[in-house]
Parts: C-alpha cells; structure tokens; sequence
C-alpha cells in the first residue's frame, strides 16, 4: 500500500487547473486571436470544455466567456461577407461553432439546474441591451 501512496505522491503535488481557470486561459487566447487575426482553434476547446462541465457555475462562466467572444468575433467583422477562399472556410466553421454554442443554450432552456436556465435568461436580456 505505501509503494502505491509513494507513487501517487508527485501527481497529487502537481496542481491542476481549475475548470474556471482553463476557461479564463482559454477565453484570452481566444480573444488575443481575434485581435491578433490569428488561429481560433481554442474555441473548439472551449466548447468542448463547456459540453463537458457538471458543475452549473463554470458551466454558466463558460456560457458568458463564449458570449463575449462571440460578441468580439463578430464585432471585429470576421463572419462579414467576402474573403478569398481560405477567409470563407474560416467563416464557415466559425458559423458552426456558432450554432453548436446557440444549440447549447437552447437545451440550458430545459435543465433541470435553476441556476444554469436564470443565466441563460440574464444572457439574453444582456444580449438585447449591449
């Protein structure tokens, strides 16, 4: 049993990230990307991040960090019109990524967490007034 403990020992000492921690990290990169015109390819991680949370609290700080990228992505015009064709291909999987995340909020409609359907609805009234 102790050779166990001993061998379990380093990965205990090793601090992992919390999950609100990876979506904050993650969020950064994402809007530096934007800023930067360069790859999104965090986002993918962090929708996949948020379809994996069981916690209702990082779930919704997921939900409001893809909010506000979003919002950036789009006010940065990068789901405009035109582009050649690389520009467009981007813009096509940034539209699924899109509705993937839209899809998501739909079903926070129906979960059974009360807290999680009050900051969908507080999410949409922020996005009305912003």
């Amino acid at each position: 049993m102790r050779i166990v403990q001993e061998m379990q020992s380093p990965s205990k000492k090793r601090k992992t990230q919390s999950d609100s921690e990876r979506i904050q990290r993650l969020e950064d990169e994402i809007t530096s990307a934007v800023a930067n015109n360069v790859s999104l390819n965090p986002l993918s991680d962090l929708l996949g991040l948020l379809f994996s949370l069981e916690d209702p609290h990082d779930t919704s700080g997921a939900v409001y960090a893809l909010y506000r990228i979003f919002v950036t992505i789009i006010t940065n015009r990068k789901l405009g019109l035109g582009g050649d064709e690389g520009a467009k291909a981007v813009k096509v999987w940034i539209w699924e990524k899109l509705r993937s995340y839209t899809d998501f909020l739909g079903s926070l409609l129906q979960d059974e967490e009360e807290f999680l359907r009050v900051s969908l609805i507080i999410l949409c009234f922020c996005g009305f007034f912003f």
